[in-house]
């Protein structure tokens, strides 16, 4: 049975990620093909991506918010990863698709109960990302 849950990490998509992460050998340019988007629709897995490195980059810049791995948070612990400072505006822009009505994931969500918990969780995330854009 597939995880799926509100937080970002509660969901298969964004937990495999993890480990393609940590085999990464460019961490920097994985995270930027995980926040690249296309002008077009975006699939639920893509937006699970993105959700998935716009955490990572909080945790690399901040620390990680409640619901990170622990495996995530040992990796930005024991890894260096190239400046990724100027990410967090690239994620925002890719949030924002996520949260738009162009998005998959979203529609998903959208049916669910759980739409209100799920929507403030990425606008929360949103939020972080833009004020760590703006440092």
């Amino acid at each position: 049975m597939a995880a799926w849950g509100t937080k970002t990490f509660e969901e298969d998509t964004a937990n495999d990620w993890i480990q393609e992460l940590i085999d990464s050998d460019e961490p920097r340019e994985f995270l930027v093909d995980s926040l690249s988007t296309d002008s077009g629709y975006v699939e639920a897995d893509q937006g699970s991506t993105i959700l998935a490195a716009g955490e990572t980059l909080i945790a690399l810049l901040d620390e990680p918010r409640a619901g990170v791995p622990g495996e995530l948070v040992d990796w930005v612990g024991d890894n260096e990863c190239d400046d990724v400072s100027d990410l967090p505006a690239i994620a925002v822009g890719s949030v924002d698709k996520v949260l738009s009505e162009e998005s998959e994931l979203r529609e998903i969500w959208s049916e669910s109960e759980e739409f209100d918990e799920w929507l403030e969780n990425v606008e929360s995330m949103r939020e972080v990302l833009a004020s760590l854009s703006t440092m």
